[in-house]
């Protein structure tokens, strides 16, 4: 019998990597998309994945890359990201567009893509929003406006595609990544980044790999629905005042 498959966008970048290792730890089969084939050939190798190269911003591309993956699947992970920090007055209005277009519609199309082989398999969703949703930081109204909305489309999906198809996010707080290299990149900033955090440190792709596993796996059974804070306690904590 065929391994079932999970199917992973995003798999190149750092919290996609470590679910694809995961679940296939959990007997899945990771199928790992992205535009950056060179990263994505090293990690099909080391962990034995399918993988395919498409464009989350080219629908049609996305859509003839996911047909071409066979019925077996019964998990799908959004993890595809962007950082763009500014103020309001010195965004524009393409900007919030090609953010929206990222992080946003790039899942649309990616569910419903899979949907009929999720619903026939009673598969799982898993999407990411950011600890920026909840909390409201300065200069992030273009990725808090295209994250706030995966949050709704969590709960939207939920409840329209119940019972059949389990649908949950993971909103993380900052995450050492390449996306995030060029915030990092100054040791003073990183620092000062990580004390904000009640556990004061940056996120890893580890530190979502097995709530992430467990969500898209056979073992949950009664999670949907759930915006799931993996911060730090960021989101809610405050050490002092």
């Amino acid at each position: 019998m065929e391994k079932k498959k999970i199917v992973i966008l995003g798999g190149s970048g750092s919290i996609g990597s470590a679910i694809a290792k995961e679940v296939y730890k959990e007997g899945y089969i990771p199928h790992i998309i992205s535009r950056n084939e060179l990263v994505l050939k090293d990690i099909s190798k080391k962990i034995d994945c399918p993988y395919s190269v498409a464009d989350v911003l080219d629908p049609d591309n996305l859509r003839n890359c996911l047909e071409n993956i066979n019925e077996n699947v019964f998990g799908l992970a959004y993890c595809v990201g962007s950082i763009n920090i500014k103020s309001i007055l010195s965004s524009i209005e393409k900007e919030y567009i090609d953010s929206y277009r990222l992080n946003t519609l790039g899942a649309v199309t990616s569910i419903q893509s899979l949907i009929p082989n999720l619903k026939k398999n009673n598969g799982s969703i898993l999407l990411f929003s950011s600890v920026a949703v909840q909390q409201g930081f300065s200069n992030h109204t273009i990725i808090s406006t295209a994250k706030g909305a995966i949050e709704g489309l969590t709960l939207s999906l939920a409840a329209e595609l119940s019972p059949d198809i389990r649908v949950n996010c993971i909103a993380p707080s900052l995450t050492e990544s390449k996306m995030s290299e060029n915030i990092l990149s100054n040791e003073s900033i990183k620092k000062a980044i990580e004390l904000i955090h009640p556990i004061p440190k940056l996120g890893i792709g580890k530190d979502y790999s097995k709530l992430a596993a467990f969500l898209l796996g056979e073992d949950n059974k009664w999670i949907t629905g759930q915006i799931i804070h993996v911060d730090g306690g960021r989101s809610t904590l405050r050490k002092k005042g």
